[in-house]
């Protein structure tokens, strides 16, 4: 999602290509700094690793054995090929449309229980497993579809993007796709991508071409936000990634903002030394 939504490409006079491919050194860049961001992990974790090591050595190896041995009776081997099959067909079905999104994984999943685990005692047990992960996700997406619902219906979103535009002086026109670039980080977050880039993207443009700024550019600059789009509370995958690895939405924040709005701030560092936006 978000690289896509940008609304020049409904525009059949510029189309995708123009919007999407100057950015590719900006991506670069941003790939640049999530692989040092990376490495900066592997040694700090590397070093804790070692200190640990002595002490940790033989319940870490009995742990592992248990664990080896639970997620060994799990798997399928024998029934790759038929899995990756319905996985080549359910994103097919998909990209096709054939039918709503909730109806098509719910007829793969049950096909895949089905046939992965025929005995109704494994599929309950399985089912278990992911029971906590479900329950909390579902409320926490209804709260968020609720909390876009209030923030669009009222049009608190659009006032905001008003006053924005109100106090911006004549002349810091020049910095808008700067200035969109940054506050893109910010609407992202708070609404999700189909508000943004069809109802304040269009205005922001609208705005830039009145001071003589290439609209693209504003199309451009609204997706250099998107690092923090997906740390959204209105992104269900988040939801499912805190379940699984146990931690609360607050700790997951607290610990990714300052390197998702890192990513944010190099690619668009990199889109102003390339050329791509003005300033």
């Amino acid at each position: 999602m978000g690289w896509t939504d940008c609304p020049c490409h409904d525009d059949p006079e510029i189309g995708a290509a123009p919007v999407i491919t100057p950015l590719i050194p900006a991506v670069i860049g941003g790939i640049f700094w999530i692989l040092g961001v990376a490495y900066f992990f592997g040694i700090r974790e590397r070093k804790r690793l070692v200190a640990n090591e002595a002490f940790a050595a033989s319940s870490e190896e009995t742990a592992a054995t248990t664990t080896a041995d639970m997620e060994l009776s799990l798997k399928r081997p024998k029934l790759f090929w038929f899995n990756l099959l319905l996985t080549v067909v359910l994103i097919a079905a998909l990209l096709m449309g054939l039918l709503p999104l909730p109806v098509l994984f719910m007829i793969a999943f049950s096909i895949a229980v089905i046939v992965n685990y025929p005995n109704l005692k494994d599929q309950k047990e399985r089912l278990q497993a992911h029971a906590g992960n479900i329950l909390t996700v579902v409320p926490l997406v209804f709260a968020a579809g609720i909390f876009t619902g209030v923030v669009e219906g009222t049009k608190m979103v659009d006032a905001m993007v008003n006053a924005l535009v109100s106090i911006i002086p004549d002349g810091f026109s020049s910095h808008l796709p700067v200035i969109v670039a940054i506050t893109s980080m910010v609407f992202t977050f708070i609404m999700a991508n189909d508000p943004y880039y069809f109802g304040i993207v269009p205005l922001l443009a609208q705005t830039a071409a009145n001071f003589g700024i290439n609209p693209v550019e504003i199309g451009q600059a609204s997706l250099l936000g998107q690092p923090l789009h997906l740390m959204s509370p209105l992104v269900g995958s988040v939801y499912v990634l805190i379940g699984l690895v146990g931690i609360e939405y607050g700790e997951l924040l607290r610990f990714t903002m300052k390197y998702a709005v890192g990513t944010a701030l190099v690619m668009t560092l990199a889109s102003v030394l390339f050329g791509v936006l003005s300033v």
